[in-house]
C-alpha cells in the first residue's frame, strides 16, 4: 500500500504539470473609488461648524484667520499584485493582495487673545486578500473577459484632531467634535466582480486594464483601547463603508509550467 502510495502522488505531481497552463504574474495600479458614507457624513459635520467659524469671526473685530474645508473621501490610489494559473485556455483561478488608500485634511489657526488652532486628518489604508478566477469569452487579438473575487479586507484608519474654538465665540458650541490622535482597525469579507482587456505583447508578456466593482462595509473599527470609531461626536460609531468601482491597468509575466514547452 505505502509503495502504491508513492507512486500516485508521483504521478499526480509529474501530471500536474503536463495539464497546467500559463501561470501568469501581475501587477497593476490605478484609480479606486469608495463609499465611505458615515466617514463623508461626519466631516460634512466638520464642515458645516468650520464654515460657521469662517463666517463668524470674518466680522469679528477682535478674531482673524480662516480655516479651509475637508475634501469628501471619495477615491484614492489602488495597487494591485497577485498569480492567476490558467488551467484551460479560457479559464484561470488565483490570488491577489491589493492596497488603496484615502485620506483628507486642513489646517488652520484663528487668532484672537490666543491662537485657536484647527488641525484635522483622517487617513484610510485598505489591504485586501482575495481569490477568483477570470473566465475569457471572446479572443480576437484582444482578450475580453470576466472576473470575480472573494477576500478578506483589513482597515487601518488614522484619525488625528485639534479642534479649538476661540474664547470670543460669543455662544456656546455643544458639539465640538472629539480631539485626539488614535489608530484602529478592523476588517470583513466582501467580493469583487469586474470585466478585463488583455493584449498578449509576446509570449511571456501581456498587458491589460480592467474595471471592477468591490462590495465590503466594516461595521466599526477599534483602537487599540477597543473603542469604536466615532469622527464627529455624536455618540455613534462610523461604519468603512469600501463599495465602490477600480479601474487598474496591468502588466502580466506569464510563466510556462508545462513540460512540453507547449
Amino acid at each position: 500500500m505505502k509503495g502504491l502510495a508513492t507512486l500516485l502522488i508521483a504521478a499526480c505531481l509529474v501530471s500536474i504539470p503536463a495539464i497546467s497552463g500559463p501561470l501568469e504574474m501581475l501587477f497593476g495600479g490605478g484609480p479606486s473609488a469608495m463609499s465611505l458614507g458615515d466617514i463623508n457624513a461626519s466631516l460634512g459635520v466638520f464642515n458645516t461648524l468650520i464654515t460657521h467659524l469662517n463666517e463668524t469671526f470674518a466680522v469679528h473685530p477682535d478674531v482673524t484667520g480662516s480655516v479651509g474645508l475637508l475634501d469628501p473621501m471619495v477615491s484614492g490610489l489602488s495597487l494591485h499584485a497577485g498569480e492567476r494559473l490558467w488551467l484551460t485556455d479560457w479559464f484561470g483561478f488565483g490570488a491577489a493582495i491589493e492596497y488603496f488608500n484615502s485620506s483628507t485634511s486642513t489646517i488652520g489657526h484663528y487668532e484672537g487673545n490666543e491662537i485657536s488652532a484647527i488641525d484635522v486628518a483622517l487617513d484610510i489604508t485598505t489591504v485586501g486578500v482575495t481569490i477568483g478566477g477570470r473566465a475569457t469569452f471572446l479572443d480576437a487579438g484582444l482578450r475580453l473577459g470576466a472576473e470575480g473575487a472573494v477576500g478578506y479586507y483589513y482597515v487601518i484608519t488614522d484619525r488625528n484632531v485639534i479642534f479649538e474654538i476661540p474664547s470670543e465665540y460669543p455662544d456656546v458650541i455643544s458639539s465640538v467634535p472629539p480631539e485626539g490622535d488614535e489608530h484602529y482597525t478592523g476588517g470583513t469579507f466582501g467580493f469583487e466582480v469586474g470585466l478585463c482587456l488583455s493584449y498578449t505583447v509576446a509570449n511571456w508578456l501581456s498587458i491589460g486594464s480592467s474595471v471592477s466593482y468591490r462590495a465590503a462595509t466594516v461595521g466599526s473599527v477599534t483602537d487599540s483601547a477597543g473603542s469604536e470609531l466615532d469622527l464627529d461626536g455624536d455618540g455613534a460609531s462610523e461604519s468603512i463603508d469600501l463599495d465602490g468601482i477600480t479601474v487598474r491597468l496591468t502588466v502580466s509575466f506569464n510563466i510556462d509550467l508545462s513540460l512540453n514547452g507547449e
